[in-house]
């Protein structure tokens, strides 16, 4: 490596990117931490040995391993990126400097209090961020995020497009249940098929009506040997219906965990629940993120990096 390489030369977006690289032990997760598309990954990587005059980085049979020099490099990007953050975090402790606006396309009806506590928490930390938050389908949400809308959105995806960069949060289980007023509370069912003649309470959501969804067979199911009794856009509606045993219907379980803890609501088969509903937050892989966006996504990312 020439004397003042470093000094006069390289670059410290790519010096960052290099450190990535070496922390995640590969392109293509070095390339989803930072928002970015493995083939840009692989041209800062090469722009940066271009600048430095050697080779970093040898690949071989899958894996890397550093060159002398990479190995230099990658002391020199950490003690670099080491001390930037320090002062960074002093910036934001003595001059509560981040601000900006973080605008959510949100799915309606998000029940979580880690999303709760997760929005409290980015507020105390960065109280000159402001909200705007956006209810819509998540079909509509995907369509703005392709289309490079300068957002994050929080949907349900039945797949996942190769445009888009996804982290997982909440894994909605939904269950079917029936209230301590309904015949069928003190009844030993086993299988779904047994339930006849009762009445069914319909939430109208994106989630339960979508016919691919998980829980789509269940429900039609249930309504050949039911009754349809109530249909309400309103989950507390629909829990409302369930424990004065005017019905049954199908919940998500974290939601109503008490209830059933209390012998409010009962479990019906099948067991252990009817499906799981995905629930992400998503955004466009080449649309630059703000410095607002990172820290949310990484918070995020903290908060939801655990099972349910």
């Amino acid at each position: 490596m020439r004397a003042n390489t470093l000094l006069d030369r390289c670059n410290w977006s790519l010096l960052r990117i290099f450190r990535v690289i070496v922390q995640e032990g590969s392109l293509n997760k070095a390339a989803f931490r930072l928002c970015l598309t493995q083939s840009a990954i692989s041209q800062n990587l090469k722009r940066l040995e271009e600048q430095i005059g050697e080779i970093l980085i040898i690949r071989t049979g899958g894996k890397f391993y550093l060159t002398k020099t990479g190995e230099v490099v990658f002391e020199a990007s950490l003690m670099i990126y080491n001390q930037l953050m320090e002062y960074e975090q002093r910036l934001n402790y003595e001059k509560n400097s981040l601000s900006g606006t973080m605008k959510l396309l949100v799915l309606s009806r998000i029940q979580s209090l880690r999303y709760d506590q997760l929005l409290y928490n980015f507020h105390e930390k960065y109280p000159l961020v402001d909200f705007q938050v956006d209810v819509l389908k998540s079909s509509e949400i995907q369509q703005l995020l392709l289309q490079k809308v300068p957002a994050l959105g929080i949907c349900i995806t039945r797949a996942e497009h190769p445009k888009l960069n996804y982290s997982s949060i909440i894994n909605q289980k939904y269950a079917l249940f029936c209230g301590h007023r309904h015949p069928l509370y003190h009844m030993q069912i086993r299988h779904v098929e047994e339930i006849r003649g009762h009445g069914f309470i319909s939430f109208q959501s994106e989630q339960l009506n979508d016919p691919y969804s998980p829980l789509s067979e269940v429900r039609e199911n249930l309504l050949q040997r039911n009754r349809l009794l109530v249909t309400t856009n309103n989950l507390d509606e629909v829990i409302r219906f369930i424990k004065n045993g005017i019905g049954i219907g199908m919940l998500p379980k974290h939601i109503v965990k008490n209830e059933v803890e209390a012998g409010v609501l009962k479990q019906l088969p099948p067991d252990p629940y009817v499906g799981i509903i995905p629930i992400v937050l998503a955004w466009h892989k080449e649309r630059e993120l703000s410095l607002v966006e990172q820290y949310f996504i990484q918070d995020l990312r903290n908060v939801f990096n655990r099972d349910i």
